[in-house]
């Protein structure tokens, strides 16, 4: 109760804050800049620095990576080289300053706009079906235009169901054998969450990438596994329908398991043909790469090579030392997080920055195994590195989340420089 009173009275003082700040920068725009500076950079934990400044470089290589790989396709339908590169790096701008911006907030304001964001991609999700607002691309119609930019609600609702799902489980994280109190409430949202996702937006890698998580999350906070076997089976059940009932989700399963059995019957004119390409890329770059730009992908060999493949075009022209170092720095990321997540003693906080680890992780790994032949093709993007802004600004506002625990976290630095 006291606990809750004390975080009830810092939310309204950086509410307060926040207006006077406000005030303040219009009277004096660089001396309010360089307070903010500081009370935002300096006297901050060492984990702070060392996460914001992972992501930084993991932000950076991305963008490195899309221009290396998008700069050919860009000049033949723009003209432009950097076209797709200063694209992606606006939206990494907007993301930093999104996780920036939710970095500042408190928990209770974390739990606020987190609701926000549920509902509001939920509507946001439902709009992909209607015409003239939804857009669909290589078999997904998963996007909504704004003018000639198109969102990804999904990539939102993803940060929305983690953060609303926590503050439903979080009053009762003591009692995971109760099915009705806690996990009733929690499987039921997150499934209805990816159902929808593949009903309006035909979209089942990031369907799996949302079930994944929920279940992964059930596990590491507790779930009895008799019900975590039950909910298992029933998913892989669902999974098999739906791969079943479409052409083109057999096409790639079945592309998949073919190369598995015998990667010689591939097709290289059907579904196989991105994971054989990519296959080759990785196998060209060998241990050292070709080189910044000299990738034969970046040359149509696979269409879109800066979205969900690019994870290929990094290994052939940075080979197997740059293709290592991709997942080391994804490995230190989801150590960092769970390192931010154990140290709290809250229960929500503890449960939103597991949930945003999972998803990161997970998705990387779906991504890459994909790229190496390990998993049938999802159209899953590299979080931080692929080109996308729904996702880029989406996985950055969810740092963002992690870094505002951090930040807000009671250390003896935090509790002086409040004094």
């Amino acid at each position: 109760m006291v606990t809750r009173e004390r975080n009830s009275s810092r939310g309204s003082r950086t509410q307060q804050a926040s207006h006077s700040g406000f005030k303040a920068f219009l009277i004096n725009p660089k001396q309010s800049f360089m307070s903010w500076f500081d009370s935002y950079f300096l006297h901050q934990s060492r984990q702070f620095y060392l996460m914001v400044m992972l992501i930084l470089f993991i932000v950076g290589l991305g963008l490195v990576a899309v221009f290396s790989a998008s700069h050919v396709s860009s000049i033949k339908a723009y003209g432009n080289p950097f076209f797709d590169f200063f694209m992606q790096l606006t939206f990494a701008v907007i993301g930093l300053l999104m996780m920036v911006f939710m970095s500042n907030r408190s928990r209770e304001q974390i739990e606020y706009y987190g609701r926000l964001i549920f509902f509001g991609s939920l509507f946001a999700q439902c709009l992909v079906v209607v015409p003239g607002i939804g857009r669909s691309s290589g078999g997904n119609a998963n996007w909504i235009g704004i003018g000639q930019i198109g969102v990804q609600p999904s990539e939102f609702l993803k940060l929305g169901m983690i953060i609303y799902l926590a503050s439903a489980l979080a009053p009762h994280l003591d009692r995971m054998d109760d099915f009705e109190r806690g996990p009733k409430q929690f499987i039921g949202v997150g499934v209805a969450c990816a159902a929808l996702v593949v009903l309006t937006g035909k979209d089942m890698g990031t369907a799996i990438v949302m079930i994944l998580v929920l279940i992964a999350m059930l596990y590491l906070l507790g779930l009895p596994k008799n019900y975590l076997m039950i909910f298992s089976g029933l998913v892989a059940v669902a999974g098999f329908i739906l791969i079943t009932t479409s052409d083109s989700r057999k096409a790639r399963f079945g592309a998949f398991i073919t190369r598995l059995i015998d990667p010689s019957k591939v097709s290289l004119d059907g579904s196989g043909w991105q994971t054989e390409h990519g296959f080759w890329g990785l196998a060209f770059g060998g241990f050292t790469g070709t080189g910044l730009g000299q990738s034969k992908l970046d040359w149509g060999w696979i269409p879109e090579v800066q979205n969900d493949f690019i994870f290929a075009n990094i290994g052939e022209e940075l080979g197997l030392v740059g293709a290592l170092v991709v997942i080391l720095l994804f490995f230190l990321l989801g150590r960092y997080i769970l390192r931010i997540a154990n140290a709290t003693n809250d229960g929500f906080s503890h449960i939103v920055s597991l949930g945003i680890m999972l998803w990161i992780l997970i998705q990387a790994y779906i991504n890459i195994a994909v790229v190496v032949g390990l998993g049938p093709v999802l159209g899953v993007p590299l979080p931080l590195i692929s080109k996308g802004g729904s996702s880029l600004v989406a996985v950055l506002m969810a740092l963002g989340v992690v870094l505002s625990f951090e930040r807000n976290k009671p250390t003896e630095i935090a509790r002086s420089r409040r004094r």
